[in-house]
């Protein structure tokens, strides 16, 4: 309900007429993602179009899929507090459905999103993909200062692209959520830069199961000061689980590299407790035109797979198939 935009009027009839014509020859029998699959084409042509702007609402589709891949997230409670126009959700419930499951009974879906606008192309993205969500956006919404899904503790997965190195943040409206149990649990940072404040949020917003897969600054990886000793109450949770570094010109919005982060808060318990993974995959890529690359199904399933090796968990084939399995085993 109010998911679909009220502006037709803004078409004439000739374009509509030909847009419906256009819908009216999809074949019955591609499968029932067909509308979602169209609908993330359009997303991502947008996006790139839009330059600079384009990455404030679009993640291109093999960095989320591997972000998936990793968490793992075959059922529970999602959240991505800076949700842009909901490809985490959709890359999440495909993860799912590849695995023979139903997503709409398996994931609870909430998102946070500042922008208005933003905030539709998700409802509408998960609305057009069968999936039902709890996106919370425009307004005053913020997500330093506010929490709308009552996050702390809360949630089975946390998926998210925040935007890098924000400043001005008003931290004297932060400090009564700061502590254990709360909101920012290390402390907050004294530099003007919110990416540790995005960090514990996700942090934080995991129950004692689970599991964070976010895209962030490669400069926050080696920050110094008072980050740094954010970074080292992070490790010594026992809960940073995996970094993965990538090479430039994955993303629309910026061409330098950036790392990838996994957090598990339940590795505490197990044999990798005081373990982290690197993988350098600034090399592994497939060059879509001279100023983006992504990755292919089978570089992405390699990855992946990497993970789970070290986890000491079966290997998945479903992404890549014997393509990755043949990698694996070079």
């Amino acid at each position: 309900a109010g998911v679909l935009p009220k502006t037709f009027n803004l078409f004439t009839g000739t374009l509509l007429k030909e847009l419906v014509k256009k819908i009216s020859e999809i074949p019955a029998t591609l499968d029932f993602d067909a509308f979602g699959r169209i609908y993330e084409y359009f997303l991502g042509e947008f996006a790139m179009s839009e330059g600079q702007g384009g990455g404030e609402f679009y993640t291109p589709a093999s960095i989320v899929q591997l972000l998936t891949q990793i968490i793992e997230p075959y059922h529970g409670r999602i959240l991505d507090p800076a949700c842009g126009s909901g490809g985490m959700f959709v890359q999440s419930a495909r993860f799912v459905a590849e695995h023979h499951k139903n997503p709409a009974a398996e994931l609870s879906i909430c998102g946070v999103e500042k922008t208005d606008e933003t905030g539709r192309l998700a409802r509408l993205n998960l609305a057009v993909h069968g999936l039902e969500g709890e996106i919370r956006h425009g307004g005053n919404i913020n997500s330093y200062y506010d929490d709308p899904h009552t996050a702390t503790g809360q949630f089975d997965f946390v998926l998210a692209n925040p935007p890098f190195n924000v400043n001005a943040v008003d931290k004297e409206r932060l400090k009564d959520m700061v502590g254990e149990g709360r909101r920012f649990p290390f402390g907050l940072p004294n530099t003007d830069n919110a990416n540790y404040l995005w960090i514990q949020l996700f942090y934080s917003s995991l129950n004692n199961k689970g599991r964070a897969g976010f895209v962030m600054a490669n400069s926050a990886s080696d920050a110094r000061s008072s980050e740094q000793d954010l970074r080292q109450k992070l490790i010594e949770a026992q809960a940073v689980d995996v970094i993965v570094a990538v090479g430039p010109n994955m993303f629309y919005t910026v061409t330098l590299p950036v790392t990838l982060w996994f957090l598990d808060r339940g590795k505490a318990k197990t044999k990798r407790a005081d373990t982290v993974l690197f993988i350098d995959a600034r090399h592994i890529y497939r060059q879509i035109d001279r100023a983006h690359r992504d990755w292919t199904p089978a570089q992405t399933g390699f990855i992946a797979n990497l993970v789970r090796l070290y986890r000491g968990e079966a290997i998945d084939l479903t992404v890549g198939g014997a393509e990755t399995e043949t990698k694996l085993h070079e």
